[in-house]
């Protein structure tokens, strides 16, 4: 396998060798979305209905192994980019890392069998080791991106393909956890026997991802000369963030238009337990929420390639308003038991994530043109620090949120008044968050005709 590729596209000139990278990266996000979703909608909701911690425990073991993935995430980053092995910087860390992620994330949803502040210590080093594990992967996942290709619309395509498989992962854990996990439980084994078993599959399937994306794709020398990233220090990232502008302004962005994720995802398995008497089953309403999102990825791709990621970014944002808004003011529209809104949200999200993630790749070649440095690692570590910070914070006040509405893991049927008020907090702040970051985006100051221009030079 070659290190890198001279190729000005993605794969090459030839179209087989396009959609081979194009699908073995996005295959590599399909496996980390088997972990990042089962984290998102169903860790909390483990810990607190199967494990059986107050849901404020839990928001602090998902905060501070969150935060500590994300403090983690900048050290990993600059290690990455600064390796100059012969299969590539960021490959060899996909390949090799992929088999302790696996086997760390059958640990996350091991019962310990022990109680009081020895379970929650437990609980909280399985957490951290998951998180250094996913790091280690993650990171260098998302940087490879920056190497695949330097064409600002070929990476919408990029981030479009790699969101459609991130979707492909979150409908299987939408789909197929909570059924695995009670085939699991009900052939002789308990509740949390099926928890552990339905991850173990997950991992399995989300390594031979990994493995698959780490083979199929090839990595590009940077543009310009003498252009390697260095070994990223403090200084490095302190430098990035100061001296780029588009960056610093995107960190903020990403901060909050994670928090508008997370406010929806990490609350929705309680919002549709709080109503199981009136809703179709859990894995039922979250797999119209998953098909929703894959199919609004192809969508809101081909108008961010003809329109623009901002005008896409606002009309999204505009979308969600008006499911939120339709939540908030009327309740659900159930059609088969399943809350037409929920889907809506699903469809709707599903547009941040393809333009995130074709922006971030972005501000590397505006930093390197603005000041004459190509920060990979400060770039793609910063923003997985903000994504994770704003994860961890979210997920704390969820859990706070949860005890000060009286939500309780040994109720059957929760109280109508815990129930309104989950619906309140989905309906209203995810919108909320991303009004703001639509007001934010606005400033940005990179846009597609600025970065061709930049590329332009930088290839001379």
């Amino acid at each position: 396998m070659l290190a890198v590729s001279k190729a000005e596209t993605i794969g090459g000139t030839g179209s087989g060798t396009k959609w081979r990278s194009l699908g073995g990266y996005g295959v590599g996000d399909f496996g980390l979305n088997i972990y990042w979703h089962s984290l998102s909608l169903i860790l909390v909701f483990w810990y607190t209905e199967v494990v059986g911690l107050d849901p404020a425990l839990a928001g602090w073991i998902w905060a501070l192994g969150l935060l500590w993935d994300a403090v983690s995430d900048p050290l990993v980053a600059s290690i990455s980019a600064a390796n100059t092995s012969r299969w590539g910087s960021y490959r060899p860390f996909i390949f090799f890392g992929s088999f302790g992620l696996g086997l760390s994330f059958c640990l996350l949803f091991w019962m310990p069998p022990f109680e009081g502040a020895a379970l929650f210590i437990t609980l909280l080093f399985a957490a951290f080791l998951f998180r250094t594990c996913y790091t280690i992967v993650a990171v260098p996942y998302s940087a490879l991106s920056s190497r695949l290709t330097f064409d600002s619309d070929e990476r919408a395509e990029l981030s479009g393909v790699r969101m459609f498989f991130a979707f492909v992962g979150q409908l299987c854990i939408f789909s197929f956890f909570f059924p695995l996990s009670r085939a699991f439980s009900e052939t002789g084994g308990t509740q949390q026997d099926g928890f552990f078993y339905a991850a173990c599959v997950g991992a399995v399937v989300a390594t031979m991802a990994l493995i698959l994306c780490a083979s199929l794709t090839e990595e590009r020398a940077p543009l310009g000369r003498d252009s390697l990233p260095e070994r990223a220090s403090f200084k490095t990232f302190a430098d990035a963030f100061a001296r780029n502008g588009a960056l610093r302004l995107l960190l903020i962005i990403l901060f909050v238009n994670s928090a508008a994720g997370a406010s929806l995802l990490i609350p929705l398995a309680f919002y549709l337990a709080a109503n199981a008497e009136v809703f179709a089953q859990k894995e039922v309403v979250l797999t119209g929420y998953a098909l929703a999102s894959l199919a609004g990825t192809p969508i809101w791709t081909a108008i961010v390639r003809v329109l623009g990621k901002k005008i896409g970014w606002y009309l999204a944002t505009l979308w969600m308003v008006a499911a939120g808004a339709w939540l908030a003011l009327f309740g659900p529209w159930l059609v088969i038991g399943i809350p037409a809104q929920i889907v809506l949200f699903g469809f709707g999200g599903s547009a941040f994530a393809v333009i995130m993630w074709a922006l971030i790749p972005d501000t590397v070649e505006y930093g390197q043109y603005t000041y004459g440095r190509r920060d990979e690692g400060p770039v793609f570590g910063a923003s997985l620090f903000f994504q994770k910070a704003s994860g961890a914070l979210t997920g704390l006040l969820v859990g706070y949120v949860l005890s000060g509405i009286g939500y309780d893991a040994d109720l059957e049927i929760q109280s109508s008044e815990t129930a309104a008020s989950l619906e309140k907090f989905i309906a209203i702040l995810p919108p909320s968050f991303l009004i703001l970051a639509a007001l934010l985006l606005y400033l940005m100051p990179l846009s597609r005709d600025l970065h061709a221009r930049i590329v332009d030079e930088l290839s001379d």
